[in-house]
């Protein structure tokens, strides 16, 4: 039995019912406003205000830390939207949100990886108490900054506001560098920088960088905390010379930071490579001090025709812990898209890198290296990478068009990607490998470990022009271990490579389960490269699919049209009849944490006790 316990003595006690065990509740709830009252619509659905912490407990403390995984709507240890939860059971609600925002939590036993138990939660909304500055291109920093007295510049109106303040910017262009240098609160909330509703304010950088050297962003965030930026056109940063331009950074350290609904364009690196290095970035998320910055959202923003050189579109770098990359639309950029990085810098501690975060239903599409004056190597244009980053949940996406997919390696010797989970995504039309896991080289880069890759669909990629396997639907590089690849679709394309691998042994830590392939060119053109032998679905050759089977110890994997709905109009739910429909695997292995509550379309991921193969879940 799960007790539901609260540091605070207990006002009320309630008692609820979950997946045949029973629940005490016990909970001081502080209903300071209205929306607290109303936040739950169900008695089930327990009120909590912002950052208000809830221990849920096990009888026995120890035997629930080492045998319970905790979930916050299916995300191990939640998100900074829908609150974060410890190994131990403790929740702590979001921070000062807009709107009321409604959880489950789970508790997932170790053993099987099923549910054993659930219980709802609904956070309020926060009612803020500051005051509304406002700012417009018509007004004077001489005036009070009220709706009627405007100020002219955003930074002066930052240089003014206190913790709990809103900044409201008018429509217009601000031709302004703006830097946070202070905070807001957990006790008065949030300094908010956002944009008067219904009007666009352009914060543009035409002209702006005149150093050599540096790093800036249009908007800076210095180890500052409980700031949030939204609604704003940020463009035209260029830089000619070796000065890192942002769209919008935070760095140092800091947390509750929330960057949302911007649309960031224009930000370029521009340096030859015979002048230096050439770098830019459209946000970035630096953590470059001992103390991380914690609990970070970008949310809904998007980032296009940037020129970032060797960087990339959004970073999370560095220690950085605790955060959310969601609901963003990157795309037409000449490098890497969403990167969560570990490692660089000169410091190699375990700590400097992104972790506990979660990547989850962005659109990343037509990235290219083409043209990119920045890279004297060679590179892809990656649509999702996590480089070095741990504890990443990457769910829901859609990797389209670009030079990879979702890759998952350390670039730093030594050093893995490690503890990711890869689900419920749908990758296609990659030019190189949809899904790759491992280091480049075997001494020249690092690796990833523990990794899971679930109930993803895999369409056509390693469509690049050129000769020979090139890669795969997936593929595996050095330094890997504890690799779990199961309940995914991989339809391949002309070249009818489905899984590939380079290195010279893959080590039996690697596990294939439960996979569906097939090709354009049909089922008998279904090919795999393990322990550099080619493999093919065909009577003509001994390397065949059963002897693939048998070398690789894929259990359970199947060879057929997995029959979507319609793959032209991008409808890649199963039809019925498809071989890909309630036979997935769902074991201690492959349970809730491998994959998911939610599928793609954000219908249940279980249909009873059957799950079916990529990333949709077939709705009767």
């Amino acid at each position: 039995m799960f007790i539901l316990k609260n540091t605070k003595s207990a006002i009320s006690n309630h008692k609820y019912v979950a997946a045949g065990l029973l629940f005490a509740f016990s909970a001081t709830i502080a209903l300071q406003n209205a929306s607290a009252a109303t936040a739950g619509t169900s008695p089930d659905c327990k009120p909590m205000q912002a950052l208000q912490k809830q221990q849920f407990q096990a009888a026995d403390t120890s035997a629930s830390e080492n045998n319970t995984i905790w979930m916050v709507d299916g995300v191990k240890g939640g998100a900074p939207a829908i609150g974060t939860i410890t190994n131990s059971g403790l929740y702590t609600a979001p921070a000062n949100m807009d709107e009321s925002v409604n959880v489950t939590i789970s508790a997932v036993s170790v053993a099987d990886e099923t549910e054993i138990a659930n219980f709802r939660i609904c956070n309020a909304a926060y009612s803020r108490t500051g005051t509304i500055h406002y700012v417009a291109t018509t007004g004077a920093d001489s005036n009070s900054g009220s709706y009627s007295a405007p100020w002219r510049s955003i930074q002066h109106a930052v240089d003014q506001a206190q913790a709990g303040d809103t900044i409201t910017v008018r429509g217009g262009i601000y031709n302004e560098t703006v830097t946070f240098n202070k905070s807001g609160s957990a006790e008065s909330g949030f300094i908010t920088l956002t944009r008067y509703a219904g009007e666009k304010p352009i914060i543009d950088g035409s002209g702006l960088i005149t150093e050599p050297y540096g790093m800036r962003g249009l908007i800076s965030l210095n180890s500052a905390s409980y700031i949030r930026i939204k609604g704003f056109e940020i463009r035209n940063y260029k830089s000619g010379t070796e000065f890192i331009a942002i769209g919008v950074l935070a760095q140092g350290t800091g947390k509750y930071i929330e960057i949302r609904d911007n649309v960031i364009h224009g930000i370029e690196a521009n340096n030859l490579p015979t002048n230096g290095n050439a770098n830019a970035l459209g946000i970035a998320i630096y953590g470059q001090q001992p103390v991380p910055i914690q609990n970070v959202i970008v949310d809904g923003n998007e980032l296009y025709n940037l020129k970032t050189g060797t960087s990339e579109s959004l970073t999370i770098g560095g220690n950085v812990d605790g955060w959310q990359v969601t609901n963003n639309l990157v795309h037409d950029n000449n490098f890497i898209g969403i990167d969560a990085t570990g490692y660089y810098g000169n410091n190699r501690a375990d700590y400097n890198r992104a972790r506990n975060g979660w990547i989850a239903q962005n659109k990343v599409t037509n990235l290219s290296v083409q043209g990119n004056q920045a890279l004297t190597f060679m590179a892809s244009a990656i649509g999702i990478y996590v480089d070095g980053g741990q504890n990443i949940t990457v769910e829901r996406n859609v990797t389209d068009a670009n030079d990879g997919g979702i890759w998952l390696l350390s670039e730093n010797p030594g050093k893995l990607t490690d503890y990711v989970t890869v689900r419920n995504n749908l990758i296609r039309f990659n030019r190189n490998a949809g899904i790759l896991a491992g280091g480049y080289d075997a001494t020249q880069s690092g690796g990833a470990a523990h990794i899971s890759i679930t109930n993803n669909t895999l369409y056509q990629n390693n469509n690049r022009d050129i000769a020979g396997i090139n890669s795969g639907e997936f593929q595996l590089g050095h330094n890997v271990s504890n690799i779990n690849f199961s309940n995914n679709i991989l339809f391949a394309g002309a070249k009818g490579y489905a899984i590939t691998s380079f290195i010279p042994s893959v080590p039996d830590t690697v596990k294939l389960a439960s996979n569906l392939y097939y090709t354009t060119s049909g089922s008998s053109y279904t090919r795999w490269f393990w322990n550099n032998t080619n493999y093919y679905n065909d009577s003509t050759s001994p390397n065949n699919f059963n002897t693939f089977t048998a070398i690789s110890g894929d259990t359970g994997s199947i060879i057929g049209n997995p029959a979507f709905i319609n793959a032209s109009a991008s409808d890649f739910r199963l039809a019925a009849g498809s071989p890909g429909r309630n036979n997935g695997q769902f074991t201690a292995t492959t349970g809730f944490p491998a994959t998911g509550i939610k599928d793609f379309a954000m219908n249940p991921r279980i249909t009873g006790t059957l799950i079916d193969r990529g990333a949709y879940e077939h709705v009767e």
